[in-house]
């Protein structure tokens, strides 16, 4: 027997409804009204900022972007000096951050995916070492971390006229200083090597202790909730899964990662890609610490400089935001993918 399809409702039929008409305009008022209420206080908002600036004297808008930022910057990814433009420091300060973000985001992921099978492991030795780990490292404040992590790293290395040196690599409290590959046109690539000359480290490139310190703290923070993701993930695999993959012969390593592995991350993906998000925010405690990313550069150094808070502030807020909703679409993209390949 063929079932018949249920008929399509018109696109628009409420409006030919009058009960469906009555029972959902007053809500589509209130959402009209709510909306409205919101776009008024955000005019008059717009409007008196502007009165005020003038009323004072203080320059208002965006068009400081174009001006000479004046200042240096301990790390950019980018050519930048004194003479650069505040939107090429605000390029600079997105850069830096990223750098952290994806840094913090790859090594917690690889701690956390260790410490969660650690926590499903028989051998007790392990069990209980990696349950120490999470309950210890996310019951600890992020910035506390992120401070220990640097007086460690300042106290521990030399300084500049004791720096270590092996095979082209210098490191003290100033940083780890790595060769460089440096383009030129008339002779290729040339390698820049790093090397003290009085109290400072001339070529290379610079891993500073701020980034070392932000990196670590992040990573071990965030890995001790990603573990507890992960290990939810694990325990939703069916058993059987395990005891398949062994019967066809493949190791308990092997097992984990080609078998177990991708159908947890089916289920752990949504609510890991959450703290990614979180992980992403936090990195903003770089200004304790003063590690040159959004924070410190847009909403500190920009902000005062130029004595428009306000247009830095609003400028922090989206770049935060937009950093934010490209995670959440990444996972979202990630996610769907995995979902496909399992036949979900």
């Amino acid at each position: 027997m063929r079932m018949r399809r249920a008929p399509v409702q018109p696109r628009f039929a409420v409006l030919h409804s009058p009960m469906l008409l009555r029972e959902r305009l007053p809500g589509w008022v209130m959402q009209a009204a709510l909306v409205a209420v919101v776009v008024l206080l955000s005019w008059r908002a717009v409007v008196n900022f502007i009165a005020n600036a003038r009323a004072l004297g203080v320059a208002h808008g965006f068009g400081f972007l174009d001006a000479q930022a004046g200042f240096q910057i301990a790390q950019s990814l980018i050519s930048f000096g004194p003479a650069s433009s505040y939107l090429d420091a605000i390029v600079v300060a997105v850069l830096n951050t990223l750098l952290v973000v994806i840094l913090s985001s790859v090594l917690s992921t690889l701690v956390a995916l260790f410490v969660a099978f650690g926590r499903l492991t028989p051998t007790g030795l392990i069990r209980g070492a990696s349950s120490l780990y999470v309950e210890l490292f996310r019951n600890i404040p992020l910035l506390l971390q992120i401070l220990f992590w640097y007086a460690l790293a300042i106290a521990l290395l030399p300084g500049v006229t004791d720096s270590v040196e092996f095979a082209g690599i210098v490191l003290n409290n100033r940083g780890l200083f790595l060769p460089r590959l440096v383009f030129t046109w008339t002779a290729g690539f040339n390698v820049s090597w790093p090397h003290v000359e009085g109290f400072a480290v001339n070529g290379g490139i610079a891993v500073l202790p701020e980034l070392i310190a932000l990196t670590l703290g992040l990573s071990i923070y965030n890995s001790a909730f990603l573990a507890e993701i992960f290990r939810a993930g694990i325990l939703a695999v069916p058993r059987g899964q395990m005891e398949a993959a062994t019967t066809l012969g493949l190791s308990g390593l092997r097992a984990a990662l080609l078998i177990v592995l991708p159908q947890a991350l089916r289920v752990a993906l949504p609510a890991a890609g959450g703290q990614y998000q979180t992980l992403a925010k936090a990195s903003s405690l770089a200004a304790a610490i003063g590690y040159p990313d959004i924070m410190q550069i847009v909403g500190g150094t920009i902000a005062s400089q130029t004595s428009q808070a306000l247009e830095a502030m609003t400028l922090v807020i989206v770049l935060y935001a937009a950093l934010n909703l490209s995670i959440a679409l990444i996972v979202g993209v990630v996610n769907a993918r995995l979902l496909r390949r399992g036949g979900a």
